[in-house]
């Protein structure tokens, strides 16, 4: 009010005299608003100590005021382009500021963060406006590394002064510990229906609660979701999701938090590259499953996904045999790769897979809207996983049919937009091994495949490793025809079984000794698959190269951004949460014989 009622006189005497005395120059007003906090606090800032600020001016009211961590005092500077300036003492790591604006719940400021190394040249790192508050606000940029920040002031909505009560320079923040704290989850968390933009973080808890997931690019978990209900059987879904991009993630049930693990969410479909591994019957517990996941989690092996060809769970797909047999040996792998399953015989054994069922969370992008068979697609390819089970009989008509498989499948390769096509499924179209060729996928699915240009095909059930020769129809294609090499992958675990007869001349190569899994990389138009086997050797090598189809660059991000946004909520919830875990009083043995990796008896089963 003092320099109201010096103008007021002033204008007053106007009237009676001819002149007056100026009056003093204005000031920001000395009053802060009511309420203010008393001392800084810094949200989402790991605050470096700043070792001299000095400002290109100021009204009496110092640069050091924004380092007395006193919000009652400031710095003040009347103008456009006036600034102050923090010098770190040394070039650190840097990744924004935070400043806490005098009245800054009545007018938003107008400034840009500048960084150096040297205290005379100067980048811009960040301009824009303040927030309407008087909190503390810290502004992130991309991490770069500088000695000095530079904060200049443009003026507020209200006036052209510029007034900073404190501000400090913020380094990237400790990432989360990656050991895990508290009590042990009885299953880990594991990776499902990865996508561009979406992921599901499984796992259980010994006793109900309502866990949370922190989650976020890199290592700064800036988000959190929460399991929404209380139960011992988890799956929260992670979304906003970029494509192609790592994050990390820890879970936070019951009074235990897991250690920071990351994972790659699916790349835009016009990437050009792609990691993948796979292997089947595997599911033991055992010691050659040990010895076939210790190569697989080297950091050469280690991919964007894993392809499980079946027979996951030996010896009967029991919820007691997943856990012991696939989530306890393989959960180091599972926290950051994600699993994408097909079922096995083994898993048919109890209630015609149910439990396989209950512990996947796939997606389920059919009529039937069922996770027995589905597809998606990871940068430039496209899988596709089927149920051999259902094919051969040993599916009742109300779980899974031919038809309606063999339909879908048709009209899921019919809209496929990825160069490179791979199906997988459990009983092998080809194969001299135990089981032999199942005929009946092979000439069901065989002409499918050869009409829309599937790539490469993925099985198991046989425990050894095959691959073919390009097949068409039901021998090896000729120079004019496109064949398909089919590959039996059934050496993960599982007792290898020799060959009873001579290797035939469909097939290229073969081995029953070596126990391992296949790593495939698709990069541009070469794919390359090799087996890797459990003493870290490569058994084979397939090469498949083909001239992709050029598509221009504007037409092909419009496809992208049309298949991105139609990526769907196709993966249905996971099972109704039945009451506390069921214990299983005695430890399940691993199923490391002949004898416990033995078939049912599919002898009646069509060929």
């Amino acid at each position: 009010m003092r320099n109201r009622l010096l103008v007021s006189s002033c204008l007053l005497g106007a009237w009676l005299v001819t002149g007056c005395d100026s009056p003093p120059a204005p000031t920001d007003s000395d009053f802060p608003p009511a309420a203010l906090p008393t001392s800084l606090t810094a949200p989402n800032c790991n605050v470096l100590t700043t070792n001299a600020v000095t400002a290109s001016g100021d009204d009496g009211n110092v640069p050091g005021n924004t380092q007395d961590d006193d919000l009652g005092t400031r710095w003040s500077a009347q103008g456009t382009g006036v600034w102050l300036q923090l010098d770190l003492g040394a070039v650190q790591a840097l990744t924004g500021t935070t400043i806490a604006w005098h009245r800054g719940n009545e007018r938003q400021n107008h400034f840009v963060l500048s960084t150096s190394q040297d205290g005379v040249t100067f980048t811009q790192a960040y301009a824009g406006d303040s927030a309407l508050n008087t909190s503390a606000q810290t502004t992130s940029f991309a991490s770069r590394n500088a000695r000095y920040v530079r904060i200049t002031v443009n003026g507020n909505t209200v006036n052209d002064w510029n007034s900073i009560a404190e501000t400090r320079a913020c380094a990237a923040a400790a990432p989360p510990s990656t050991t895990d704290s508290g009590a042990a989850l009885p299953r880990q968390p594991y990776l499902q229906s990865v996508k561009q933009t979406s992921a599901i973080v499984a796992f259980r808890t010994p006793s109900t609660c309502t866990p949370s997931v922190r989650f976020g690019e890199g290592t700064s978990l800036t988000s959190t979701v929460s399991a929404g209900v209380a139960g011992t059987r988890h799956a929260v879904k992670l979304s906003g999701l970029s494509a192609g991009r790592t994050y990390g993630y820890v879970v936070e049930a019951c009074g235990s938090r897991t250690g920071l693990r990351s994972f790659q969410t699916s790349p835009l479909s016009t990437a050009t590259k792609v990691h993948f591994t796979a292997m089947g019957d595997f599911g033991t517990g055992g010691s050659a499953q040990a010895k076939v996941m210790a190569v697989m989690a080297q950091p050469a092996w280690r991919s964007e996904l894993l392809l499980a060809l079946g027979d996951n769970a030996y010896p009967n797909g029991t919820d007691a045999e997943f856990q012991a047999h696939l989530f306890t040996p393989m959960a180091g792998l599972l926290r950051e790769v994600p699993m994408f399953a097909t079922l096995g015989n083994h898993e048919y054994v109890t209630n015609q897979g149910q439990p396989y069922l209950d512990n996947f969370y796939l997606p389920a992008n059919n009529p039937q809207g069922t996770e027995r068979y589905y597809s998606f697609d990871w940068g430039p390819v496209h899988f596709i996983a089927l149920d051999s089970n259902c094919v051969v009989g040993l599916a009742s008509a109300d779980r899974c049919t031919l038809s309606a498989q063999r339909a879908w499948a048709e009209a899921d390769l019919a809209a496929n937009t990825r160069p490179w096509v791979v199906a997988l499924f459990h009983h092998p179209s080809w194969s001299s091994g135990e089981h032999g060729s199942q005929l009946t996928m092979r000439r069901q699915f065989g002409p499918l495949f050869e009409k829309y240009g599937v790539d490469l095909v993925l099985t198991g059930h046989d425990h050894d490793y095959e691959r073919s020769k390009p097949m068409f129809g039901d021998a090896v294609a000729s120079s004019t025809q496109r064949g398909i090499p089919y590959l039996v992958v059934g050496s993960g675990g599982a007792t290898l079984r020799p060959f009873a007869t001579s290797q035939p001349a469909w097939t290229a190569v073969r081995d029953a000794v070596a126990y391992g899994f296949l790593d495939v990389t698709v990069d541009g138009g070469t794919l390359v698959a090799r087996l890797i086997t459990s003493s870290n050797t490569v058994r084979d090598t397939l090469t498949l190269t083909k001239t992709l189809p050029t598509t221009a660059p504007a037409q092909a991000r419009v496809q992208a951004r049309a298949l991105e946004a139609a990526e769907g909520q196709d993966t249905p919830p996971g099972p109704v949460e039945d009451g506390p875990e069921r214990r299983v009083d005695s430890p399940v043995p691993p199923a490391d014989t002949a004898e416990s990796v033995a078939d049912p008896d599919e002898r009646l089963l069509p060929r």
